[in-house]
């Protein structure tokens, strides 16, 4: 009797079946690895936008100070169905290096929603203007301040209920609550909504 050498058909092919499946399990693994590192990554840039945008908003708004009568304005504003308020106010400089001509120590800052020139994406400007003049909205330096901030919603807490838009020039608002929405520039993830309240100091 001749010993057996080799495999048969029906060897192979379980070989080749067991093959195919390790192969397949394993890019179903990798893949959702992938998936799951992207997902994070998207989430973390969104969570950072969003946490950078509302601390230097915060601080800003912190800062506000009357000056010759003005104290802060704020527009509750629908752009294409979507939240876009304004908020203007007067604060100290923080500029350092030679002042602008007619400045005063202090200077305009305001936020508004804008879209990007280039990219069309909404994001939240920050606008300063050292020189102190009757039109909040002309002149002044625009930076980015929240990249891929779609939407701002403000409202204004005046010692008895939260309200939208603020044009008391008498007063401040006692606190402002700051929410905005921020998007994946990747456009994988859903948009995320965050919140903060900040609490202005007594003047």
């Amino acid at each position: 009797m001749k010993n057996r050498s080799g495999f048969t058909l029906v060897e192979l092919l379980l070989a080749s079946s067991m093959l195919a499946i390790l192969a397949s399990t394993g890019y179903v693994v990798l893949s959702a690895g992938a998936r799951s590192s992207q997902k994070a990554r998207c989430v973390s840039t969104m969570a950072a936008n969003g946490q950078r945008a509302l601390m230097l908003m915060c601080r800003d708004i912190r800062e506000a100070v009357e000056h010759q009568g003005t104290r802060l304005t704020s527009l509750d504003v629908q752009y294409e169905g979507m939240d876009a308020d304004t908020i203007d106010f007067i604060a100290p400089l923080r500029r350092h290096g030679q002042e602008e001509p007619g400045a005063t120590g202090r200077c305009e800052i305001g936020y508004y929603i804008d879209n990007d020139p280039d990219t069309e994406a909404r994001w939240l400007v920050r606008r300063e203007d050292s020189t102190i003049d009757d039109d909040v909205l002309e002149g002044g330096i625009l930076t980015l301040a929240g990249p891929y901030v779609s939407e701002l919603n403000l409202e204004f807490y005046d010692g008895f209920e939260w309200v939208s838009g603020w044009n008391d020039q008498k007063q401040f608002p006692r606190a402002v609550r700051i929410g905005i929405l921020v998007t994946d520039p990747a456009e994988i993830e859903t948009p995320y909504y965050f919140e903060t309240t900040v609490a202005i100091p007594t003047r």
